[in-house]
């Protein structure tokens, strides 16, 4: 498929014609990342917006100590990044591909001209962030005031809204992770992480089988009553 195709299919620009798609190609390339790569960070800003075409995206945040704390997981058809009006993501936030991905990214400075032209586009910008915002909100505060357990129990059930399929009570996480990727996303240790996950699994609240899945119901329930 041409990089052309591909525009085409992201979100944000169904509604184009095809000769303002063309303007998009033109001012736009295509770029694999590799799974564990750091697109964006707070020491290498980089003044583009990322179009995710392919893969997951995990934005994060780093305390003093050198702990992660993940605010938010990106999947395909997402979009990150800054134009100097719209900022998607936070100057203190790491954006990490955490399979391998596919990214489109568009010149800052092209990109502005050209939603000055296309209100629309300005529009749904600033739904996503509207959106984004609530969810790092949501995230955060889970990540900040809760025991670890609640932390991972949380991190999972978003997973597996993200990016897993609904099967009576149970929703697969549809992503290869380690103990350590969970721990490093809700700023624990791999030890305490293996633990709780054992500790789930011996309740009933998750179960491998092939990919991990939760127990969607049972997961609503106790986070509701923290």
């Amino acid at each position: 498929m041409d990089k052309l195709s591909e525009i085409s299919q992201i979100s944000l620009f169904e509604e184009l014609k095809k000769d303002e798609l063309r303007t998009i190609d033109k001012m736009s390339e295509m770029r694999p990342i590799k799974k564990g790569a750091v697109i964006v960070s707070p020491e290498r800003p980089i003044p583009a917006l990322f179009l995710l075409k392919q893969g997951q995206v995990r934005l994060y945040r780093m305390n003093h100590q050198g702990r992660q704390f993940t605010v938010d997981i990106l999947t395909s058809g997402n979009i990150f990044g800054e134009t100097s009006s719209i900022s998607l993501t936070d100057e203190n936030v790491y954006a990490e591909a955490m399979t391998d991905t596919y990214v489109c990214i568009i010149n800052v400075d092209e990109f502005e001209l050209f939603i000055e032209r296309h209100p629309k586009i300005a529009l749904k910008l600033i739904n996503i962030l509207s959106n984004r915002l609530k969810e790092t909100y949501s995230m955060s505060e889970k990540i900040a005031l809760s025991d670890v357990k609640y932390r991972i129990l949380f991190l999972l059930l978003k997973l597996s809204e993200k990016e897993g399929k609904r099967h009576h009570e149970w929703q697969s996480i549809e992503m290869k992770l380690t103990h350590a990727d969970i721990a490093n996303m809700v700023g624990s240790t791999r030890e305490t992480t293996s633990a709780v996950l054992s500790s789930f699994k011996k309740q009933g609240i998750i179960k491998q089988e092939g990919f991990l899945s939760i127990n969607a119901d049972r997961a609503y329930k106790i986070l509701d009553e923290i």
